[in-house]
């Protein structure tokens, strides 16, 4: 036998392999499903696809496991509990697509299908209400160098299947599902930032596009609906997706988390990733929400716009605004204002993890830390930073002696080695934070930060957190730092001022 006819053989003989285990899979989640809601899910589904498929399509619908669904019921334990209702989304989707002819899909909870050779079977991948830490990401310091290679082809995998042309639907916590992975977080269009609306309350929902294909199921009328609703934070902005449906805040039950001074509380929303489809909808952490007809050809439709079978408009929304806050600074020297990092050493070597985008610098973790070419004793400092999620890094003003940007109760500023070496609790105050003044997890913070010989003062977003703590060394030339500690974290706007 060829070697190409030998590849191929065995390409198709573990298609079908694949085939059959995820037919015994959504055998085994079909239990999780009532026979009263499985039949009203069949009939909620749409009749007939919104648009002819130009092939026949197949999608990969990868899931919570049966056994992890199951170990939920027994304990409140797990890292990630499962959502109750992963099981009624997946049956949901191959309902749709069996009803309608639109697409296969076969339905799995094992991440090892999630590998370059095997999703070339596939036109697009469905997140039905799965947890992807442990099984696509986990924070690099948990890892052994084998572990690590295999989730970083894993996620290799994805983003490229995407960027390459093919799509991609998140159904509910596909925002929630990998926090510490900016990458994913930046294709799928936004971060989980907790609840703002729950399901025992009846929430309006205003369609924004009113003629856009994927919102065909509403016909230009709003409607309410009891469901989980999230806040999102970066990399979501309406600059980067084509938001479809969002909440109408104006008729909205109070909530004390409604703390968007916008009022920007997306539901669902469409963008480019790549050549690529992305349709995300958080909607679907009710089992109910599954048996509703309009959110199921709401859900076709964005599957065949992912597919590329239903043509419609997903470039992002308005252009970005003219960024007032990276004008130079008079008087000041830039270190880092959107273009590059040429200022900094090692920038070559590094370039795969500090990479500029978008006038930002984002850093996944996974080099060292960032130092300037040039070295300083006297000067005032300004950092901009934001943390995509729960994360620890600092900056560095002399040598190793670091400021702390965390997300510890203390709050950034803190001085960590002079804190843990001082002999007192008198001496050891000046080194925390007076107020925590950090904002949520996603948005932005401004450090300004002056070193002047054994002295140094931290005003962090407007408000002096440390004031004139001793730095306990002699004054000298160094340096100024980003610091690696294994977590990812983005700047922008960084300036430095000699005195």
């Amino acid at each position: 036998m060829k070697t190409g006819h030998y590849s191929r053989w065995i390409a198709i003989t573990l298609a079908i392999i694949l085939l059959a285990l995820c037919r015994a899979e959504a055998e085994e989640l079909s239990s999780f499903v009532t026979d009263g809601a499985a039949a009203r899910i069949r009939a909620a589904a749409p009749p007939a696809a919104s648009a002819k498929p130009a092939k026949a399509r197949k999608i990969l619908v990868l899931t919570e496991s049966a056994k992890d669904l199951a170990n939920a019921r027994k304990t409140a334990g797990m890292k990630f509990v499962p959502h109750k209702s992963a099981p009624y989304c997946a049956m949901a989707v191959a309902a749709i697509g069996q009803k309608t002819g639109a697409f296969k899909a076969p339905v799995t909870s094992d991440p090892n299908v999630i590998s370059a050779d095997n999703l070339k079977q596939f036109d697009a991948i469905i997140l039905a209400n799965v947890y992807l830490e442990g099984k696509l990401f986990r924070i690099p310091r948990d890892m052994n160098e084998r572990e690590k290679a295999v989730f970083e082809a894993r996620q290799k995998a994805l983003l490229e299947f995407v960027k390459g042309g093919k799509g991609l639907v998140g159904i509910h916590n596909a925002t929630c599902t990998a926090l510490g992975w900016p990458e994913y977080n930046k294709m799928i269009g936004g971060t989980h930032h907790g609840h703002v609306w729950y399901a025992h309350q009846s929430v309006p929902i205003k369609v924004e596009k009113p003629k856009h294909p994927l919102n065909a199921a509403f016909g230009g009328a709003g409607f309410t609906i009891r469901d989980d609703v999230y806040a999102f934070t970066a990399p979501y902005s309406r600059e980067s997706v084509q938001v479809l449906l969002s909440v109408d805040t104006s008729k909205a039950p109070k909530s004390m988390t409604a703390d968007r001074l916008d009022g920007d509380y997306p539901v669902s929303w469409v963008k480019p990733y790549g050549e690529g489809r992305v349709f995300y909808t958080s909607l679907g952490h009710e089992p109910a929400t599954f048996e509703n007809p309009k959110f199921l050809r709401h859900l076709l439709d964005g599957i065949q716009f992912a597919t590329g079978d239903l043509k419609a408009d997903f470039s992002p929304g308005k252009p970005l605004p003219d960024r007032a806050e990276l004008a130079p600074m008079a008087g000041w020297t830039p270190l880092f204002e959107g273009k590059d990092i040429s200022a900094w050493q090692g920038a070559d070597q590094q370039k795969e993890h500090w990479v500029v985008e978008d006038g930002i610098i984002r850093y996944d973790g996974r080099a060292g830390s960032l130092y300037t070419k040039k070295s300083y004793r006297n000067y005032m400092l300004r950092v901009d930073w934001r943390l995509p999620r729960k994360a620890d890094s600092g900056v560095f003003v002399r040598g190793d002696k670091q400021l702390n940007i965390w997300t510890w109760a203390m709050g950034s500023g803190e001085m960590w080695e002079h804190r843990g070496r001082a002999r007192n609790d008198a001496e050891r105050r000046q080194y925390i934070p007076s107020s925590r003044e950090d904002r949520a997890v996603g948005e932005w913070n401004t450090f300004l930060v002056t070193v002047k010989d054994n002295r140094v003062t931290v005003i962090l977003n407007g408000k002096e957190v440390i004031s004139q703590a001793v730095l306990k060394d002699k004054a000298q030339q160094s340096p100024i730092g980003l610091q690696r500690h294994g977590d990812p974290v983005e700047f922008k706007c960084i300036y430095v001022k000699e005195l």
